[in-house]
């Protein structure tokens, strides 16, 4: 009979036996699947709130004749720990086919104009990210927009323009871009403003657009403040050291991660919890099955001496047994499966309490695949430990035990 065979036959024959090593690997390989889960949540929350967060590096001209050009720019955008530079010019316009909210009765130029702000992606930095300005209808600014425009509703009413309708925006140099209306928004405090204040500083007349406007619009495209993106949160300090070489003393620097920083606490606390943890369940999970195991090894005595003296190698005594404590552990693995994930989420509860972390408890391959690899190897251990008093002696001592 082969040794496969012999595997299946001991294990339906030692039913309590068997049962009993299910539960023991049940408890170690929920505790593995449930550490793994914990571990990538972890890590997919702390990419999401780096990327949620916005952690940055802000640059500010100190005026407008050291604002940041395109050329420094590449240079920006060129860094290895940059992941994404929100550009934000600003300047004054003349509205061609539209005109200014103005309740003031001066005909100087500053109450003929409009204010431009210009923009990679309009829902950061702007404003709109901080709740000062609120988008009230249609779509805002994005990194791919071309030729859009985000108005006030105040201007959109004095003008009876709707969402869709193009404006038409010229500067002193005679350059003409069009835009479409894409989205309107709200201050929220336009009425408090005061009717002697000019056109150019009305709320109502701040008109949003991308960047692509912006630079068929100026011959030379120059921005006032720019908002770096990190990549890694750690390198901030790093990237801060960089743009103070880069621009010396033109521009001010101001860095952001102090809310990343407090969110990363109870995340990193969790992954070490569950590193420890994940370390004392192998010890444990070795210890465990390998006790029960040499248990069982002593009972099994008489049997391995038959097997010798019947020709049998180690190797197929060694397989035979591998085979029986595998297919329990691969039975006690399909139910951690279904265990695992209340495990975890009881061990988020515990770990984060309060804290605002958003962890997505749920079962991914790879923790399936963790658990099969992780728990895999501490049986071929426990195994290794188990029959190793048996392999290594020679088969003569090995029959000799028959004897009484």
């Amino acid at each position: 009979m082969k040794f496969y065979q012999l595997a299946f036959r001991y294990l339906y024959r030692k039913k309590s036996k068997a049962f009993l090593l299910f539960l023991v690997m049940l408890v170690i390989n929920s505790m593995i699947l449930s550490s793994s889960i914990i571990l990538r949540a972890s890590e997919e929350s702390r990419l999401a709130m780096q990327k949620k967060m916005g952690t940055k590096v802000v640059l500010e001209a100190k005026d407008k004749n050291q604002s940041v050009m395109e050329a420094e720019i590449k240079k920006l955008q060129d860094m290895e720990e940059v992941a994404y530079l929100n550009r934000i010019g600003s300047s004054t316009a003349y509205p061609v086919n539209f005109n200014p909210v103005t309740k003031s009765d001066s005909e100087e130029e500053n109450n003929q104009i409009i204010n431009l702000q210009s923009c990679d992606n309009l829902e950061y930095d702007n404003g709109f990210d901080d709740l000062r300005y609120r988008l009230i209808k249609g779509n805002t600014v994005m990194k791919d927009s071309k030729n859009e425009a985000v108005i006030n509703f105040m201007l959109a009413e004095a003008n009876g323009l709707e969402i869709g309708d193009e404006l038409e925006i010229g500067t002193q140099t005679g350059n003409v871009t069009t835009v479409k209306i894409t989205g309107m928004y709200v201050a929220g405090n336009e009425s408090n403003q005061m009717n002697e204040l000019p056109s150019a500083d009305r709320l109502e007349n701040r008109v949003f657009i991308d960047n692509h406007s912006y630079t068929e619009l100026f011959d030379t495209a120059a921005y006032q403040k720019i908002a770096i993106y990190i990549k890694n949160p750690n390198q901030i300090t790093a990237v801060e050291k960089e743009m103070k070489e880069l621009f010396g003393n033109r521009v001010n620097i101001t860095t952001s991660d102090v809310l990343y920083q407090q969110l990363e606490v109870p995340l990193k606390q969790a992954i070490r919890v569950m590193k420890v943890m994940l370390i004392f369940t192998l010890i444990a999970g070795v210890t465990v099955i390998s006790l029960l195991l040499c248990m069982w090894m002593r009972a099994r005595k008489r049997e391995v001496a038959v097997f010798v003296s019947m020709g049998r190698t180690k190797t197929e005594i060694f397989m035979q047994f591998f085979l029986e404590t595998i297919n329990v552990f691969c039975l006690s693995v399909c139910f951690a499966c279904i265990s695992g994930r209340g495990i975890a989420g009881a061990m988020k509860k515990l770990l984060t309490g309060n804290a605002e972390v958003s962890l997505s408890v749920s079962l991914h391959g790879q923790d399936i695949a963790a658990v099969f690899f992780i728990g895999g190897l501490t049986v071929i251990l426990a195994v290794c430990i188990s029959l190793t008093p048996v392999l290594r002696a020679k088969p003569k001592d090995i029959l000799s035990k028959m004897e009484g």
